[in-house]
């Protein structure tokens, strides 16, 4: 039997070769898949079969105009829910949106009264806001719109299902005692507006929808309430679904940077130095095939260690280490951290809990001024739909709206140790003086004290005033001792 011929080996190139011994990979950002301005990309059923956007017609003309040779030049588009529902898994996206949600709702809201007797009315009502769960609504609907620009707070009412396209007007009328069920969180992508005008510019609902289906129902807007905190142009809206520009998108720039940076500077650190080889390659630039230079090189690629030996050729060999200097990475990784700081108004110590080094670093005014910026986008994104769901749920319980309740944000920030003590004496010390000139009586002190978290004495009964005979110091018949608390004022 013929002995089979053995096949000659295959060349390779050098490029081949060079190949092998590594791969390159471009780390490219992720970017939206949209190029063109256009509606929204919703799931089944959230328009019914059969229907189509309204002003389908003007937004269909009004995107040809968009779209033209003139129209657009920076392609910064509405990437679509599935692309920011995508994004809400990233830390570095999820993190600063759920910060925000939380010192928003941190504090939450006082109920006060104007004039009148009210405190009975308050406790109900901040009860039953704990029973309906209001606070964690409003982080939930604020994450939302952190995430997709938008979000929806749902008003149910008992029997009311079937006259979801009638309006709920605020009023003892239609909102009657006992019918308040609760409230529900609804992201944008179940829900799309049903029409909006679009032809009157001066009338206050122009491109603001009055209906809206939710997954295929017809649902009055006033029966929603709908949190956007960063509008975007009257051209943009439809394509936005009528929402806002979410945090999401803000910082999608500053996040791919700092992904790009970080991953560079590992990258780094594990090569951050280069063995360099010199050597006769002649034979292998001239066509041939290498091998036996790159067969040294792959061995000593996956034998290399601090302990192992690399033998040379010492009259046309040489090795030599070049080391990449290190010192600056710390800084570049920290501006990039940084920049998505910026983006969010988030300190480092919230955002990344990285404290300020060197001599009387302190992050004291950076949380200053991260409160003011919280308290104001709660004056922006609260106050409307808040004042609502007071009146829903007023109208609830005592069936009336009583105008003497109102509330305020409190504020983030609390006294403590010195300044709070500082702050007790001062108020003890106007109470001494009010009552003394008869402007307030010691049971309307008393009634302070005891609502008062801070003052020390929460527990006190306001009509138990004790008698001043018991009182040490305090003058009991005319001309008889020395009114200690008269001195002290």
């Amino acid at each position: 039997m013929a002995a089979r011929k053995k096949p000659a080996p295959k060349r390779r190139r050098v490029s081949d070769s060079l190949l092998a011994l590594g791969s390159v990979r471009n780390d490219t950002a992720i970017t939206p898949h949209r190029t063109q301005l256009r509606l929204p990309d919703l799931p089944p059923n959230v328009l019914p079969e059969g229907k189509r956007l309204a002003m389908d017609d003007a937004t269909t003309t009004l995107n040809n105009w968009s779209n033209g040779i003139t129209g657009w030049g920076c392609g910064l588009y509405f990437p679509g829910y599935q692309y920011l529902a995508e994004l809400a898994q990233r830390p570095e996206y999820r993190s600063p949106i759920e910060t925000i949600a939380e010192e928003m709702t941190r504090k939450w809201v006082k109920l006060t009264s104007t004039g009148g007797k009210a405190a009975d009315k308050i406790q109900k009502i901040e009860a039953r806001f704990k029973e309906l769960n209001v606070q964690d609504l409003f982080r939930r609907v604020t994450e939302l719109d952190g995430y997709f620009g938008m979000g929806h707070l749902f008003v149910k009412l008992k029997g009311d299902n079937a006259k979801r396209e009638d309006p709920l007007i605020i009023a003892p009328e239609t909102v009657r005692q006992g019918t308040l069920q609760g409230f529900k969180t609804i992201e944008p992508m179940w829900t799309t507006p049903v029409a909006w005008n679009s032809t009157d510019p001066t009338e206050p609902d122009f491109y603001r929808p009055n209906m809206w289906y939710v997954l295929g129902k017809p649902t009055h807007a006033t029966r929603m309430l709908t949190f956007v905190s960063r509008e975007v142009p009257d051209l943009l809206k439809p394509s936005y679904n009528f929402g806002g520009l979410s945090l999401s998108q803000m910082l999608e720039s500053y996040v791919n940077d700092w992904l790009r940076t970080k991953k560079s500077v590992a990258d780094l650190i594990r090569n951050f130095s280069i063995i360099a080889l010199s050597m006769d390659m002649e034979s292998a630039l001239s066509g041939g095939e290498g091998s036996e230079h790159f067969n040294r090189l792959r061995l000593f690629v996956q034998d290399r260690d601090n302990r192992g030996v690399m033998t040379l050729n010492k009259d046309t060999e040489e090795l030599n280490q070049i080391a990449v200097p290190l010192s600056s990475l710390p800084e570049l990784q920290a501006q990039s951290q940084e920049h998505m700081s910026a983006i969010s108004h988030l300190p480092l110590s919230k955002a990344f809990g990285i404290t300020p080094t060197g001599l009387n670093a302190s992050t004291e005014d950076e949380l200053l001024m991260f409160d003011d910026h919280i308290h104001a986008r709660q004056e922006i994104q609260y106050t409307k739909p808040y004042r609502a769901v007071l009146e829903l749920v007023q109208l609830d319980l005592f069936g009336e709206v009583d105008d003497r309740i109102v509330y305020e944000y409190e504020p983030l920030r609390e006294l403590d140790g010195e300044a709070l003590g500082r702050v007790r004496k001062g108020d003890a010390e106007m109470a001494g003086v009010l009552i003394q000139n008869g402007v307030i009586s010691p049971e309307e002190e008393r009634a302070r004290l005891a609502r008062d978290p801070n003052s020390g004495y929460d527990d006190l009964v306001p009509a138990d005033v004790p008698d001043p005979a018991d009182i040490p110091g305090q003058q009991t018949e005319e001309g008889e001792g020395k009114d200690d608390l008269d001195e002290a004022a």
